[in-house]
């Protein structure tokens, strides 16, 4: 997916969602990380010419799931980590971006939210130490790593916006006080970092849809000719607030299942709201249809975003595409604008069969 530009929102100046790094030792305890998926980069062995995996890295929310925090106008931290595995002979700098999803934009406020950086020795010992301006040496193996420079936003633009692969980003640069020309993170074998950075939502996210997503285009520059960008993501999860109003929204396979439109392969999905309130802004549909599926159509009856939905009401959808061979799994989806009481029956997996005897069949082989 490509990153879009950057929506920068005015900063509001509210509490932070409570971390581990908090001191409010009961807060703490609640803080559970939200993670989106493990991805890696390759980097080449110019010894035994084998690439093996050469960074990984992972993006993280905090949230608390008594009472759903964060909500909408609260602050919360997001997290970007990145490890080294496998390091090219020449070393690595990382080119760290990040683009929040539109409606959530970087929190300004030095005092409640500060951005936090962590980094972990090369050689794999200790914990992970904080750095601001302070400098921490790294002689792992010999080595003097210099690590320091955690840059903190800026009212208005909070940190440089650059061109990435398909749109633009924030930047997020070391500030080394000795070199302001060198914004990229250097980075060693087993090395690895943890960015702290505050966001605020102006809207409820569910954490499931694509365009709910926080993406990290990273690049790491390593002098072996591959120097790869990689695009890690998490989905965000905000609440509306306990003063708004509240409605159970479950999305679920009509039972029995119905079958796909004649002479398509396909899926039902039922989006209703279970109360105890009429629900707003409802939107019923799928995602993580693959990219390989041709001609698909969603048909949603009364329609696939609603200005309300009553208790007991629901949406039907149904996906329909070519016949293909094999099966895979999509995603039904609903969302609204209400304090959703139960976000885990926000989505259900759905099962697509292409129908495969039949497209034998069809191209005129016999069984």
């Amino acid at each position: 997916m490509s990153p879009s530009a950057p929506r920068r929102h005015p900063p509001r100046l509210v509490p932070v969602l409570a971390l581990a790094l908090a001191a409010a030792p009961v807060a703490a305890q609640q803080v559970q990380w939200l993670a989106g998926p493990l991805v890696h980069t390759p980097a080449t062995d110019f010894v035994t010419g084998f690439t093996p995996n050469g960074t990984g890295y992972f993006l993280s929310q905090a949230t608390i799931a008594s009472p759903p925090q964060p909500t909408v106008g609260q602050g919360f931290y997001t997290r970007i980590t990145m490890a080294g595995i496998a390091s090219p002979a020449a070393g690595r700098l990382m080119a760290v971006q990040f683009v929040p999803p539109a409606g959530a934009s970087v929190l300004v406020d030095p005092v409640n939210a500060p951005v936090h950086c962590f980094y972990r020795a090369m050689d794999g010992s200790g914990n992970y130490i904080e750095f601001t301006n302070a400098v921490i040496t790294d002689q792992s193996f010999g080595a003097s790593l210099r690590i320091t420079g955690c840059p903190q936003p800026s009212t208005g633009t909070p940190f440089p916006i650059v061109s990435v692969p398909g749109g633009t980003a924030f930047q997020f640069p070391r500030r080394d006080p000795q070199n302001a020309n060198a914004p990229l993170w250097p980075m060693g074998s087993q090395a690895s970092y943890e960015f702290y950075i505050p966001l605020v939502a102006n809207r409820t996210m569910g954490g499931f849809l694509e365009s709910d997503r926080l993406i990290a285009p990273i690049r790491a520059i390593q002098g072996d000719g591959l120097d790869p960008w990689t695009y890690p993501y998490v989905a965000l999860l905000v609440g509306a607030g306990a003063g708004s109003v509240t409605a159970d929204l479950a999305a679920a396979q009509p039972l029995p299942p119905p079958p796909p439109p004649s002479g398509r392969a396909g899926a039902s999905l039922n989006c209703s709201n279970n109360g105890p309130n009429v629900a707003s802004s409802v939107s019923c549909g799928f995602s993580n249809v693959p990219a390989s599926a041709r001609n698909v159509s969603v048909t949603c009856t009364p329609a696939a975003t609603v200005a309300s939905l009553a208790v007991g009401a629901s949406i039907r959808c149904v996906l329909a595409m070519d016949r293909f061979f094999g099966a895979f799994n999509v995603t039904g989806v609903v969302s609204s604008a209400n304090n959703d009481t139960n976000l885990g029956n926000n989505t259900v997996q759905l099962n697509v069969t292409g129908g495969l005897f039949d497209a034998i069949h069809a191209n005129g082989f016999e069984p």
